[in-house]
């Protein structure tokens, strides 16, 4: 169970933490503490939603950023990997929607500007289905993002999906007006629905790259270094930035959640739990 934490001095004892991983097993059983306590003790910020109230958003240091869009999110009891809580979005079918929540502050920034690892475990419903006669439908789960070096645009790094019946993982790269640019790199791998599912994520902004798992197993082929190199890769836009993956200066947001950018004709439920962001690899374990 992982209550919500950030790095700071704490009781040890006082902590109920999530099942997480086993890279630091070894030097976690030479001070007495758990490997899941110490993935946290090491990470920025840890939220297993314990602590927030059923029925009503995240609090701080999360923030709401559905934009109105119709979606909705709240602390649930309904179906938790570990504990008592996750976090539920409902993304209502038809038009578009943004089911965000995103933290822009401490403790995650500054600390994770140049790069960030996470993981967040999920467990989605059903996938997304394009209208009748409609383009397959285009969703992410979570993004990275900050503005560009001369302030016009932000740079935005995700993991979302498409294709593959509305599940097939892909990397995606979209900056905001006055700069067009939109990249995608297209996975193998798809998202299991109905199950909960480990998704991971690294981002580097010196390298300008994008790297990403999915139960532990690398996804390589949308591991994207400066930019897209699979045969179906592609940028909208190329003139912009002329098909670089440009990340941010300064990484100096993160949003979790899930955003449709197309009409659906279904809903789809999602449940996240078990956050962790942290400045090295987090891993899973279930």
């Amino acid at each position: 169970m992982l209550r919500f934490y950030y790095r700071m001095p704490v009781l040890l004892s006082a902590l109920a933490l999530c099942s997480c991983t086993r890279e630091s097993d070894l030097a976690a059983a030479a001070s007495g503490v758990s490997s899941s306590e110490s993935v946290c003790i090491q990470a920025l910020f840890c939220d297993g939603f314990e602590e927030h109230v059923v029925g009503e958003l995240p609090h701080a240091p999360w923030s709401e950023e559905m934009y109105n869009s119709g979606a909705k999110i709240v602390i649930s009891g309904e179906r938790v990997f570990s504990g008592k809580k996750s976090m539920h979005v409902l993304a209502p079918k038809d038009a578009p929607r943004r089911g965000y929540v995103a933290i822009h502050d401490s403790p995650v920034f500054p600390a994770a500007a140049r790069q960030m690892y996470g993981r967040i475990m999920v467990w989605l419903d059903a996938a997304p289905l394009p209208l009748a006669g409609s383009a397959p439908v285009h969703w992410t789960l979570f993004q990275g993002e900050g503005r560009s070096a001369d302030d016009r645009y932000n740079s935005i790094y995700r993991l979302g999906a498409e294709l593959q019946g509305g599940l097939g993982l892909k990397a995606n790269f979209e900056t905001t007006p006055p700069v067009r640019t939109n990249c995608r790199q297209h996975s193998k791998w798809v998202l299991p629905v109905a199950k909960w599912t480990c998704l991971e994520w690294h981002f580097d902004g010196a390298k300008n790259e994008m790297q990403y798992w999915l139960d532990g197993q690398e996804l390589s082929d949308i591991h994207v270094v400066d930019r897209g190199d699979a045969p179906d890769s592609h940028c909208e836009h190329q003139d912009d930035l002329h098909g670089q993956w440009l990340a941010p200066p300064a990484f100096q947001s993160v949003y979790i959640g899930l955003e449709r950018y197309d009409a659906s004709s279904n809903d789809q439920n999602l449940w996240i739990d078990d956050v962790v962001i942290s400045k090295q690899r987090v891993g899973c374990q279930k």
